[in-house]
């Protein structure tokens, strides 16, 4: 498959949304690991969350526009909240 520059970009942009959604994930994931408060539920359900990311990264391909801008779109909007200070549970 021939890629057009913008749908590089996309698709490339759409990995990195992935990656910092796993690094929100994993963050989390160590500050409740760390919680004198531990809540085990919680505990699996980022685990569990962060095996997805990293199945829906290696799952993506180039041809997937749909699912690149759906990823753009919503994982996007998590990642800006988070940074801005919105620090809220990863979306499913």
């Amino acid at each position: 498959m021939k890629w057009t520059q913008e749908e590089a970009i996309a698709f490339e942009c759409a990995r990195e949304c992935i990656t910092d959604m796993m690094a929100i994930c994993s963050g989390q994931l160590a500050e409740e690991k760390a919680s004198t408060t531990s809540n085990a539920v919680r505990v699996c359900s980022l685990e569990t969350q962060l095996a997805r990311l990293a199945q829906e990264r290696a799952g993506l391909r180039g041809s997937h526009t749909d699912e690149i801008a759906r990823i753009r779109a919503s994982y996007g909007k998590v990642i800006l909240d988070y940074r801005a200070g919105h620090k809220h549970p990863v979306a499913a």
